[in-house]
């Protein structure tokens, strides 16, 4: 591709890619997860606002639920059920869509409480549908195929912060076996590029987050690492010990 952009001047490509192609004058727009509504200061699940229906998450999974369920709308009745589902799957249109299956054979309410355990509930077996768009696990461990051995690490790792964390945190509190505290900074940025972890402006610092399901995944590959109780720890000790500036989990 570079030897076709450098001899034709003109030619302009719009790719679609889960990493920057690292080709010259490329610019990257990120695509963010799908729109979901918010919650209310007591952060009991309730909608924070009235116009839920307008949220593009909660939009696909109503076109898609009614694919499977004729008659389904999203009402006064099941607003804040569907709001707290589009919350819980990060607003991932894959997730939606694979949960929106679900609605033939259960409720909202019975999705949202087997919601823990969304890599065994949120299947498919559309004869059509590629095989990683088959099952969120298939598309997750598409993308963590993706990864360099050092990002996989990291990944697995950085699932100890419930929320958002800063550089300096994930080089304490994951740097170890089979990955050097100097290897963080890449690894990061690696991750970043692959939307796999979000980067978060605060002030003059940047910070960074995983989506759930994300995090929930590298969680499970931290067990079968045999890190989990390691890596606990050391979250725990690096935020005791007064560190970061800000804690945010």
């Amino acid at each position: 591709m570079s030897a076709l952009l450098g001899s034709a001047r003109g030619v302009r490509v719009l790719a679609t890619s889960r990493e920057w192609l690292r080709v010259t004058g490329e610019q990257a727009f990120p695509v963010p997860p799908l729109a979901v509504p918010g919650v209310d200061s007591s952060d009991d699940g309730r909608a924070l606002d009235h116009g839920v229906a307008e949220y593009e998450a909660v939009t696909l999974l109503e076109e898609r639920a009614v694919a499977v369920l004729p008659g389904f709308r999203v009402d006064r009745d099941n607003e804040e059920a569907v709001a707290r589902l589009c919350r819980r799957l990060d607003g991932l249109p894959l997730a939606i869509e694979l949960a929106a299956v679900r609605l033939r054979m259960l409720s909202l309410e019975q999705i949202l409480q087997r919601i823990e355990d969304r890599f065994r509930l949120l299947t498919t077996k559309h004869r059509g549908a590629l095989a990683r768009h088959q099952t969120l696990r298939a598309a997750v461990e598409w993308s963590f195929g993706l990864c360099s051995p050092a990002e996989q690490v990291l990944w697995a790792r950085l699932s100890v912060f419930a929320g958002e964390f800063d550089l300096e945190a994930a080089e304490q509190v994951c740097a170890g076996a089979g990955l050097a505290e100097e290897d963080i900074l890449d690894a990061v940025s690696g991750l970043v590029e692959k939307s796999v972890v979000s980067p978060v402006q605060r002030g003059t610092t940047m910070w960074y987050r995983m989506l759930e399901t994300i995090r929930q995944y590298g969680r499970e590959q931290l067990a079968v690492r045999g890190e989990e109780a390691l890596l606990r720890r050391r979250h725990r000790d690096y935020y005791l010990a007064g560190v970061s500036p800000l804690v945010r989990s």
